[in-house]
């Protein structure tokens, strides 16, 4: 016998749920929907918090929610945000909050149930889960040296942000990119777990003062990067490698006016060639094509003694002074010029038997008076010019600087002291083993070009790669 009966009017029961708290059952003719069936609160870094959201939807009728509880089964790091109990029906759906706020990096689960007023299927449980990481990424280099750059010409280096953890992450602003320094990145930048984004820096001086900033990054994860050292013209921590650009042996932080061109530097030996070989601030001087006497002609102009301004050519010939007043090869009469140098002794010929001796001459490597001033091979590399016992041709890289010649000691300045052709070596200024740091510059090691300030440092390898103090 069929003892169901045909249709139940009102039913009013008791149900024990969960823990043993008891809840009223009104049976009602409404459905609840939970939508999503399961949540997955994805990656999340430790430390940090996201929360979720769950609709409640009624697919007809109107259904009651007699109670939520939220059951962590792996970790405690879940929790159930809202607290009332909604009543759906069709026309107004209901949403539930769930957080996530990790403390501890794995993965992690939960179970919520909801008890509602439905004639079955009274209970909904819903899974929820999430992964929580530990935030790490790198930016390198760490220190990023431009050198020397002019006014109003552009550095350009690179720096890259490497995203080490299995997150997402945005950089949300740059600090500490104002010019001269610039960053080319647009805001806010993705950057997936596992990914690269590389970024141009640049740095456009005003002027030519030392110039350097801490970059630094802000994400949308609680994580502290070291900050990247920016510095342009820096002087006093660069190595001399990246300040003597063309080799010469003399850095843009010393006294050399071109340091992109090596025939450019203090005691370079002057050349017709329109540049200051020796940066004394005159260009072609002591060479047949300079003006040396200011009257308008070079030797090669046709000025026969070109250090003297009262003798060039086309001047007033004054007779019986023994000079050759407009060099036309003809002295006074030219009787008394004996070598025919166009000079006779009372005209400034200090050795009228020796046609190579004559006033404007050029000296040469020979030790005769060429030009008769009273001195032998003068502005020639066989002279001493600075007096410090080496002449040019005995190695003297700048004869116009008494403290520098190959026997003086190397100090940290700027300057080839001892004119072995490296600036600066065996001081804390020079990068010994070339790698783009020297000791100034922030080289813990300068001996061993893999250890810098810009390398990657490998974790608990017993080197402090990146001379940051620490091992990784």
């Amino acid at each position: 016998m069929n003892t169901r009966p045909s249709k139940l009017v009102a039913v009013l029961a008791t149900l024990t749920i969960g823990c043993g708290q008891d809840y009223i059952v009104n049976p009602r003719s409404g459905r609840l929907v939970v939508s999503p069936g399961m949540v997955d609160m994805d990656t999340v870094a430790v430390g940090s918090a996201t929360s979720f959201e769950l609709q409640l939807i009624a697919s007809e009728g109107s259904v009651g929610v007699l109670a939520m509880h939220l059951q962590n089964v792996e970790g405690e790091w879940f929790a159930l945000d809202t607290e009332d109990l909604p009543t759906v029906d069709e026309t107004e759906d209901a949403l539930v909050s769930l957080s996530y706020a990790p403390l501890d990096e794995g993965f992690h689960w939960a179970t919520l149930s909801i008890v509602t007023d439905e004639k079955d299927d009274f209970e909904h449980l819903v899974d929820v889960r999430g992964v929580a990481d530990w935030a790490s990424a790198r930016v390198t280099p760490s220190i990023i040296d431009f050198g020397p750059v002019e006014q109003d010409e552009v550095g350009v280096d690179t720096i890259t942000f490497t995203n080490t953890s299995a997150l997402d992450y945005e950089i949300l602003s740059v600090t500490g990119g104002d010019a001269p320094f610039a960053v080319d990145i647009a805001l806010p930048a993705a950057v997936r777990a596992g990914q690269s984004l590389d970024m141009t820096v640049t740095f456009e001086p005003s002027d030519l003062e030392e110039v350097s900033t801490e970059l630094g990054f802000v994400l949308d994860a609680s994580l502290d990067l070291d900050p990247i050292t920016l510095r342009g013209n820096a002087c006093t921590t660069a190595a001399g490698s990246l300040y003597d650009q063309d080799g010469d042996g003399f850095g843009w932080c010393a006294s050399d006016c071109d340091d992109h061109d090596a025939t450019a530097h203090p005691g370079g030996v002057e050349e017709i060639d329109g540049i200051d070989n020796d940066c004394d601030g005159l260009i072609d001087e002591g060479t047949t094509a300079y003006d040396d006497d200011g009257d308008g002609f070079s030797e090669d102009d046709g000025d026969c003694n070109d250090s003297d301004v009262e003798i060039y050519p086309g001047n007033v010939e004054i007779a019986g002074n023994g000079i050759d007043d407009d060099c036309d090869g003809v002295t006074d009469s030219g009787n008394n010029d004996m070598d025919a140098d166009g000079y006779a002794t009372t005209g400034g010929d200090c050795d009228d038997s020796d046609a190579s001796a004559a006033p404007g001459l050029p000296e040469v490597i020979d030790g005769i008076d060429n030009d008769c001033d009273g001195l032998i091979d003068e502005g020639t590399t066989a002279y001493d010019d600075d007096g410090d016992g080496y002449t040019e041709s005995a190695g003297d890289c700048d004869d116009s600087d008494a403290l520098v010649n190959p026997a003086a000691r190397e100090l940290p300045n700027w300057i080839d002291d001892d004119c072995d052709g490296t600036v600066d070596d065996g001081t804390e200024y020079a990068d010994d083993d070339g790698d783009g740091f020297s000791e100034m510059g922030g080289d813990c090691d300068d001996g061993n070009a893999a250890v810098n300030p810009g390398s990657y440092d490998l974790p608990e390898d017993g080197l402090d790669a990146d001379c940051d103090g620490e091992d990784g």
